[in-house]
């Protein structure tokens, strides 16, 4: 079993490698190399992470490639698995620090590749920030430096997800109370970082997150699924369905510590027929990774009731973990059954800490799920797609250096709004809806915003109708606006993308 952990994380770094040049999601990917795209405008911008890519093109002229940036994400979550280990050892009460932990914690944080693109993104940054933030918050004592260092991954957080950063500054300040109160004095240090990174940003860019968000969030409130009731109940749904899980096992787990085989088996039947009926109830897509959350959750309430275990003796730090997936999922328009895997890597660590177990005893289970995750996100069903990532065999060369393998829809999309562009001397034009990547394929950016999801972004920043558009037809343009003539681009997943204009 030594050699089961380090070799599932070599085969699943192996097929991330493999496919770094290969396929795109013209989706939610599209958005993300937007935003690394120093040219690419965020007016009212709620991610400013964007910010850091603009500083980089201005300092050296430097621009990251599609690879680059899946690379990127790649190393990132080395080092959140990195932070992990500190944070084990600080928690833990071990000497020094243990590698097998390293190896189960790259496991769960490469959970993250089965839903959404492999390309960096803010909710993996989010999960790798919080990697460091634990390991910070876990050290025995608090100094101006570790506060500084604290306060550099609340900084970031802001940039990253705004949404969190109310939950990082409440929870920082709780966890620096409860060591000492005496650290309180510290606590204007934990803000030092994003005061210097805003004034920076202002200084250097003429603009900061302050002044986006400023705009940016009285503008997205009118977005239908950025409402505060549409965000809390995306987080209730996991709630209910994994802790219907949870406590249905748990006293599944509760009834096997009696040695009445009659109750012991009676139980088994009741808790199986419950997760089925939960498997199917909220299979609601082509995804199937909500199996892994509710499987998860099944074991570590089963675990807690099979033992003398008290809920109010639990570690501190344990019931963090088992929050945080909940708690880093708001401000998400995904249903969080279909994104929790981003944020398994807590759970396994949170059971792990309160079994007391070694390591190795689950290696197998979670090198196995791990891997069947990665190979199905990347591979298998890239993007959520029918069509597998060896498939995407066609070369498009988006800029001189940068060659990518696509599929023959995509290129043939691409190689049009790239022959607009070298006709009509353009360098940017709106692509509507959920369709960023078009264009950015086309080595091209979109007016305002590097994405648009719904109609009411496009009325928050279009006062005026734009003269051409590229239209996928996923929801219906504003009524006052019509254009004269229009091309079929071709089909891509089921939609025709049109180019419309007057």
């Amino acid at each position: 079993m030594g050699k089961l952990l380090p070799a599932a994380v070599i085969c699943i770094v192996l097929l991330v490698l493999a496919g770094l040049n290969r396929g795109f999601d013209i989706s939610d990917e599209g958005l993300y190399v937007l935003l690394a795209d120093p040219l690419q405008s965020n007016v009212a911008g709620i991610f400013n992470y964007d910010l850091f890519f603009k500083l980089i093109h201005l300092l050296f002229g430097y621009e990251f490639t599609l690879v680059e940036l899946r690379l990127f994400r790649l190393i990132s979550y080395l080092l959140g698995a990195w932070a992990l280990m500190g944070f084990w050892k600080n928690v833990s009460g071990e000497e020094k620090s243990d590698l097998k932990v390293f190896w189960i914690a790259c496991l769960g944080i490469f959970a993250g590749y089965a839903f959404l693109p492999p390309t960096l993104s803010y909710n993996a940054l989010v999960v790798v920030l919080t990697c460091f933030w634990l390991k910070n918050h876990s050290k025995p004592s608090m100094s101006w430096w570790s506060n500084l260092g604290l306060g550099s991954v609340i900084a970031l957080v802001a940039y990253v997800k705004i949404s969190l950063l109310p939950f990082f500054v409440v929870i920082s300040l709780l966890v620096i109370w409860v060591k000492n109160k005496d650290n309180l004095k510290l606590v204007p240090v934990l803000f030092l970082p994003l005061l210097v990174l805003e004034c920076f940003f202002w200084l250097a860019l003429d603009e900061n997150a302050s002044m986006r968000l400023w705009e940016g969030i009285p503008a997205n409130r009118h977005r239908p699924t950025y409402q505060f009731p549409y965000l809390i109940r995306s987080v209730l749904v996991g709630i209910f369905w994994s802790g219907l899980i949870a406590v249905f096992f748990f006293l599944s787990g509760y009834v096997t510590r009696f040695r009445k085989v009659t109750f012991r088996y009676f139980s088994w039947i009741i808790a199986g027929g419950l997760v089925g009926g939960a498997v199917y109830q909220t299979h609601i897509t082509a995804e199937w990774n909500h199996v892994v959350l509710l499987f998860s959750a099944a074991v570590i309430a089963y675990w807690m009731g099979q033992t003398e275990f008290g809920f109010f003796k639990i570690n501190p730090w344990a019931l963090l973990l088992f929050i945080l997936p909940f708690a880093l999922h708001f401000g998400s328009n995904v249903y969080w059954l279909r994104i929790g895997t981003h944020y398994w890597v807590f759970w396994i660590l949170g059971f792990l800490l309160i079994a007391k177990s070694e390591v190795e005893r689950f290696a197998l289970p979670i090198g196995t799920l791990s891997i069947l995750l990665v190979f199905n996100g990347i591979w298998w069903h890239p993007f959520g797609q029918e069509q597998p990532l060896w498939a995407e065999k066609f070369p498009w060369q988006r800029t001189a250096g940068e060659v990518i393998y696509l599929n023959a829809e995509e290129v043939g999309i691409a190689q049009k709004i790239s022959d607009l562009k070298t006709g009509k001397g353009m360098n940017e034009i709106l692509a509507v809806y959920r369709i960023p990547g078009l264009v950015w394929l086309a080595g091209m950016t979109i007016p305002f915003s590097p994405g648009f999801w719904e109609m009411s972004q496009i009325e928050t920043f279009f006062i005026n109708q734009p003269r051409q558009l590229i239209y996928s037809g996923q929801e219906e343009l504003p009524q006052r606006w019509r254009f004269h003539h229009q091309t079929n681009l071709g089909q891509f997943q089921g939609d025709n993308m049109l180019l419309l204009w007057n």
